[in-house]
């Protein structure tokens, strides 16, 4: 009983993080249609884990299983693409989805996609632990997006107008 007990734990997200939902990994889609020059057709979403981490890559790969073949918004459909921290910089990607393990390392995978145009996006969790990522999104039981002035600035990304006054900046 305690085996089965510990590996049930195993799987599960760590004290005050929630895994990313459906809801939460849509709204994340929805938001990136409100970039200045949003991304159109088909692309990809890397979804980051910390190099060698077997919960994180565990956590990627269920996070990459909810967007199926992809997540769809307006005219953009995202793919979903696992990378590592070390891969970020060079992922391809218009957006990273930072998993739970790789929210520590935020800052390290916004220092490789500075200036690039990437979204870093925490999802499921709440704003303060997003720290340096652009958006911070939780869908339910509201929708909640939180914009990081700074690490967008640092991204070089800009939202619409119309966009930043239907969520909070910090």
């Amino acid at each position: 009983m305690l085996l089965s007990l510990t590996g049930a734990l195993i799987g599960m997200p760590g004290p005050g993080l929630a895994e990313p939902t459906l809801r939460d990994l849509q709204a994340a889609v929805r938001a990136l249609a409100f970039l200045e020059e949003p991304p159109t057709g088909l692309a990809d979403i890397g979804i980051v884990y910390p190099d060698g981490s077997a919960e994180g890559l565990s956590q990627a790969r269920r996070i990459a299983a909810i967007f199926g073949e992809g997540l769809r918004a307006g005219n953009l459909t995202l793919r979903p693409k696992l990378v590592t921290v070390a891969g970020a910089g060079q992922a391809g990607a218009v957006a990273l989805l930072l998993t739970d393990a790789a929210l520590p390392e935020v800052h390290r995978v916004a220092a490789a996609v500075a200036r690039s145009g990437v979204v870093t996006i925490a999802a499921g969790t709440t704003a303060p632990e997003a720290g340096a990522s652009v958006l911070s999104v939780r869908g339910g039981p509201r929708v909640e997006i939180v914009v990081n002035r700074a690490a967008a600035q640092a991204a070089g990304v800009s939202f619409a107008a119309a966009f930043r006054m239907m969520i909070q900046e910090r």
